[in-house]
């Protein structure tokens, strides 16, 4: 297992460094992967980013967002519609109660349009299953 709890007062969850937790689900044969790593700040969170954009040079989305310890927060849409998908993939980070994790959702394009929700769940659903790897 790659979680652990933080031993500070207030402890958070967050994967050991150097780990990597992937997970990946379909929706009408579009293609969504989550990368999730540990990160020690914003320079971290950037350079995993960039990793990732450069891994899936090739597809249509590479949806970032990331949680410190500090309490900074970010998290992009990537070109998708608002809100549609980096609000939902930092709120699953949230909800398992980690920091200092950085996870970017790529999308590969099926052909199929999936509207707001069908974006959000999909993102949704990715989120959480690199969280539950």
């Amino acid at each position: 297992m790659t979680l652990g709890r933080d031993a500070t007062p207030g402890g958070y969850r967050t994967l050991r460094g150097g780990a990597e937790a992937k997970g990946e689900v379909e929706d009408r044969r579009s293609r969504f992967i989550a990368q999730l790593a540990h990160v020690g700040g914003e320079g971290d969170a950037e350079a995993f980013i960039a990793e990732v954009r450069s891994r899936h040079h090739d597809a249509r989305h590479n949806v970032p967002a990331w949680i410190l310890a500090d309490g900074r927060e970010r998290c992009s849409d990537d070109g998708e519609p608002s809100r549609t998908s980096g609000m939902p993939t930092l709120e699953v980070l949230r909800g398992a109660g980690l920091a200092d994790v950085c996870c970017v959702v790529t999308r590969y394009f099926g052909g199929t349009l999936l509207g707001p929700g069908g974006l959000v769940r999909a993102y949704t659903a990715a989120a959480q299953a690199a969280v539950a790897a």
